[in-house]
C-alpha cells in the first residue's frame, strides 16, 4: 500500500479536528453546566426534561394562585377581625342599655353611638380589595354589596382559585354569609312582635335549650298572652303542650304568674311582669305575642342595628314600655351573640384555609425539590467527570497537534548523505 504525503497530512488533519470538536463539546458543557446541551445529545433524556419542565411551570403557576388566594383571603381576616372588634363594642353597649338608671337622654347618646357602630360595619361591609373589587359581594367584585339601608345586593357565588392540581378552593365569602347568617347550631331567639301601646307589661328570658333530644329543629314558636291566659302554638297554628319546672304537661292556656317557667319541645322560657298590673292591662283588651325562632330571621345585621336604634332612641313613659324595652334589649343581646358567633365561624374557616395554602406551599416546594432533582440527573453536568475529561480531552488534543507537527517537518531529503 502506497501512502503519499498528502495522505498523512489529510489523517493528520482529520485526528486534531476530532479532538478539537470533542475538546470544544467539553468546554461548552463545562460553561454552561450541562451534561445535555443540545437535544441531538441525549434526545430521551431531553424529552424527558421537557416533561418535567412543563410540570416545573405548572407547579410554579399553582404557587403563584395560592399566593394570590393567601392574599384574599388574609385581607379578609383583617376585615373580620374589625369587624368583630366592632360588634363586641355593640354587646358592650347592650349591656350598657339594659342598666335601669339611665334616663331617656342616656339611651339616645348610646344610640348615637351604636349608630357609628352600623357606619363602621356598613364600611366594612363595602370593604374592597387592592383592585377596587369588593370582597363581600360574591361574584358581583364591582358593585357594592350593601346598600346605606343595610339591604344585601351582591349575590350568594363564592369566587373560586385553583391551588393545587386537585383542589378548588373558595377563596371569599359573601356578605349573606357574614352579616345575615347564623352559625350552625345558634341559640334560638325570641322577639316582642306587638307593639307598645297594646302590649302587657311583661319580659322574658331565654328561650334555653333543656333538651337538645326533643329540640325541633328550624321549628318557629308563637307565645301569646291575653286575657284568656298563656298558649304557644307551632308555624302551623296547632297548640304546643307545655310542660311545667317538674316536666308535667299544663292545660292550654295557663294563668300568667311573675316568673312563670315553661318548657316545650327541649326549650324553656321565663316570662315576669307584675301580675296585678297584667291582669289589669288584661282586662282592658292588651295582649303581648312573643316570636321564637331559630335565629335565622333575625340574623340581619343592619336591621338588628336599627331595630336597637329605635328601641334606644324610643322614650319610656309606661311600664309597658319598659317592658317592651327590655325585651328588646334581650333579643338584641342574643342576635349580636348569634351574630357574633357566626363571623367567628366564617374567620374559622378563613384561618382553616389559610392553613392548608400552607401545607399545599410545602408540598409544592417539595415537589419542586423533586423535580429539579430529576431534571438534574437527567441533563446536568458531573463537574468531576467533566473536569477529568476535558483534561485528557486537552492532552489528546496536544498529542495530535504535536504529532503533525512532526509528521508535517519530515522530508527525504533529511535523510539523503
Amino acid at each position: 500500500m502506497r501512502i503519499s504525503t498528502q495522505t498523512l497530512y489529510a489523517q493528520g488533519v482529520n485526528s486534531m479536528l476530532e479532538q478539537q470538536a470533542a475538546f470544544s463539546k467539553m468546554s461548552e458543557q463545562l460553561a454552561s453546566g450541562k451534561r445535555v446541551v443540545n437535544p441531538s445529545d441525549d434526545p430521551s433524556a431531553a424529552s424527558q426534561a421537557v416533561t418535567i419542565s412543563q410540570a416545573q411551570a405548572v407547579n410554579e403557576q399553582f404557587a403563584d394562585s395560592r399566593t394570590t388566594a393567601r392574599n384574599t383571603l388574609s385581607l379578609e381576616e383583617s376585615t373580620l377581625n374589625q369587624v368583630t372588634d366592632t360588634i363586641t363594642r355593640v354587646q358592650s353597649l347592650i349591656v350598657q342599655a339594659g342598666n335601669g338608671t339611665l334616663s331617656d337622654s342616656d339611651r339616645d347618646a348610646l344610640a348615637t353611638e351604636i349608630e357609628g357602630s352600623r357606619d363602621v360595619l356598613l364600611g366594612l361591609a363595602n370593604s374592597t380589595d387592592g383592585n377596587g373589587n369588593y370582597l363581600f359581594g360574591g361574584l358581583q367584585g364591582d358593585t357594592a354589596p350593601f346598600a346605606e339601608d343595610g339591604t344585601y345586593r351582591g349575590d350568594d357565588q363564592q369566587r373560586q382559585q385553583r391551588v393545587d392540581s386537585s383542589r378548588l378552593m373558595e377563596v371569599n365569602h359573601t356578605g349573606s354569609q357574614i352579616f345575615a347568617g347564623v352559625a350552625s347550631g345558634s341559640q334560638s331567639l325570641a322577639i316582642q312582635t306587638s307593639s307598645r301601646e297594646s302590649s302587657l307589661p311583661i319580659t322574658f328570658k331565654g328561650p334555653e335549650l333543656i333538651d337538645s333530644s326533643a329540640r325541633v329543629d328550624g321549628a318557629s314558636y308563637i307565645i301569646d298572652i291575653d286575657a284568656t291566659g298563656v298558649t304557644i302554638t307551632d308555624a302551623d297554628g296547632a297548640d304546643v303542650t307545655m310542660l311545667d319546672g317538674d316536666g308535667d304537661p299544663l292545660a292550654s292556656p295557663v294563668a300568667f304568674r311573675d316568673g312563670m317557667t315553661l318548657a316545650f319541645n327541649g326549650l324553656s322560657m321565663t316570662l315576669s311582669g307584675d301580675e296585678q298590673q297584667v291582669l289589669e292591662a288584661q282586662a282592658s283588651g292588651k295582649a303581648t305575642q312573643l316570636v321564637i325562632e331559630e335565629g335565622e330571621a333575625s340574623a340581619e345585621v343592619f336591621a338588628n342595628l336599627d331595630s336597637l336604634i329605635t328601641a334606644l332612641a324610643t322614650p319610656i313613659e309606661t311600664d309597658e314600655d319598659q317592658a317592651a324595652f327590655d325585651n328588646a334589649i334581650a333579643s338584641a343581646s342574643r342576635q349580636f351573640r348569634n351574630s357574633l358567633d357566626n363571623v367567628l365561624t366564617v374567620r374559622a374557616d378563613v384561618g382553616t384555609k389559610l392553613n392548608e395554602l400552607d401545607a399545599l406551599d410545602l408540598i409544592g416546594d417539595d415537589r419542586e425539590i423533586n423535580y429539579a432533582a430529576t431534571r438534574s440527573d437527567l441533563i446536568d453536568l458531573d463537574y468531576n467527570a467533566a473536569i477529568s475529561d476535558y483534561s485528557l480531552a486537552q492532552v489528546g488534543l496536544q498529542a495530535s497537534q504535536q504529532a503533525f507537527s512532526e509528521i508535517s517537518s519530515m522530508s527525504l531529503f533529511d535523510y539523503l548523505r
